[in-house]
């Protein structure tokens, strides 16, 4: 993994909504004291106690998505249609997990029309400008596409830092290519397309060689002549899935300049984590769970 950046110069997000999920089907289960199902906000709080505790970060804030439609939506109806309704006991939670983190000490942002993912690429962009390095605690790997110097993502299950070799090795393509990568492949979870019938070491090897995707169309009839296994075959792939390319490749280009104010107007300075403090203590009364705050207390964040 990436060496560790200086914590007293580095922003780190965290994706609360991801985080919320992954804790549901994680078969975290716990009713609060009115019968409410909470405990994915449970998990999603324990977890985050755990990750204040392994990192110990001096800046600190997360993100949400704000509701299943997006302007990714407009451009194509069938983005993400894929995927079912949420269950119904989760529901009521998505109110209360931007809660959590308030009671936990961690400010948070979501924007209507834009994805959790669309708001840490401009918290970065955001940090960057102010000389600050940023650290997109998220596994979605559409977030690779932001790592440049000052910039990583991490692996949430070991906390190890993500960077340019990581990337490198496991997809076989530079950060800044990881859009064009997806744009030719697809993704199957969002219910994008890409080209039909380039897999990631087709697209991988076409990257290589040519360097980006405006450079494959602008040098289509070299495809074929290139060192690649089925070269002849990829071109004409290339040549009929055009569109579908420059389609995938609007819906998965992450927003840097998400316009909200809270973040447009942020310093980092903003987002110093203070640690819990017993004014969030009502709220885990009302959840009927402490342990989160109590691990943070005795760190002596409070």
């Amino acid at each position: 993994m990436s060496e560790m950046p200086e914590p007293t110069q580095t922003l780190y997000i965290l994706d609360g909504t991801a985080m919320l999920f992954r804790s549901y089907f994680g078969k975290f289960r716990k009713t609060n004291p009115d019968g409410v199902e909470v405990g994915a906000v449970m998990g999603m709080t324990m977890y985050t106690a755990k990750f204040i505790k392994t990192v110990k970060p001096q800046y600190l804030a997360a993100v949400f998505d704000a509701g299943r439609l997006t302007f990714r939506n407009e451009i194509d109806p069938q983005y993400k249609a894929n995927r079912g309704e949420p269950p119904d006991d989760l529901i009521p939670q998505f109110g209360l997990a931007p809660e959590a983190m308030t009671a936990l000490g961690i400010r948070h942002f979501s924007m209507k029309g834009y994805e959790a993912d669309d708001l840490m690429a401009t918290l970065a962009t955001r940090m960057e400008s102010q000389g600050f390095q940023t650290v997109l605690a998220a596994t979605d790997k559409d977030l690779l596409q932001c790592i440049r110097p000052g910039v990583w993502c991490m692996d949430m299950k070991t906390f190890g830092l993500i960077g340019p070799n990581e990337v490198m090795t496991k997809y076989g393509v530079r950060p800044d290519q990881m859009i064009d990568l997806q744009s030719l492949v697809g993704d199957s979870t969002d219910n994008i397309s890409g080209v039909r019938g380039i897999g990631s070491k087709g697209a991988s090897r076409l990257l290589t060689e040519l360097g980006s995707l405006d450079e494959i169309y602008n040098q289509l009839s070299e495809v074929a002549t290139l060192p690649i296994r089925g070269a002849k075959s990829l071109a004409q792939k290339l040549s009929d899935g055009r569109s579908d390319a420059a389609h995938a490749r609007r819906l998965v280009t992450l927003k840097k300049d998400v316009p909200s104010p809270d973040v447009m107007n942020l310093h980092p300075t903003d987002l110093r984590y203070g640690g819990a403090n017993k004014n969030g203590l009502p709220f885990f009364d009302r959840m009927g769970f402490h342990g989160p705050w109590r691990a943070l207390h005795q760190l002596g964040q409070t």
